[in-house]
């Protein structure tokens, strides 16, 4: 064990760090550049024009929807607003999200049964 000339540890070091007096300086710097970043990053992009909602668009945005209890919502959804046809289309995509899966007959009847009412 190593000891100084008094007879105390050298590894006896009563003295912690004391991050209370630069914790608060820190989080306020941290703010202030966070604040700056992000400003920056926002002038700096161009805006991101919008997509126009087109049939092709629609469709290629719905195919990344892989479950077919949100189509059905989606459907309601597009019914309640008068626009049947989307409707039926988002009934379609999960009938064939169904078959893929192998669902039962009974299950892929309703979704059927769904867009022969909405047809009328």
């Amino acid at each position: 064990m190593n000891s100084n000339p008094n007879g105390e540890s050298a590894n006896n070091n009563n003295e912690g760090i004391d991050f209370s007096a630069g914790l608060p300086n820190f989080i306020i710097k941290t703010g202030i550049v966070s604040v700056a970043i992000v400003l920056s990053l926002s002038a700096l992009l161009p805006d991101i024009p919008k997509i126009p909602e087109t049939d092709r668009n629609k469709l290629i945005l719905l195919s990344f929807i892989q479950n077919p209890n949100v189509l059905w919502k989606l459907s309601a959804l597009e019914a309640t607003r008068g626009k049947k046809d989307n409707a039926i289309t988002y009934l379609e995509a999960a009938i064939g999200l169904l078959e893929m899966h192998g669902a039962s007959e009974k299950t892929i009847k309703k979704y059927q049964d769904q867009i022969e009412t909405l047809k009328k």
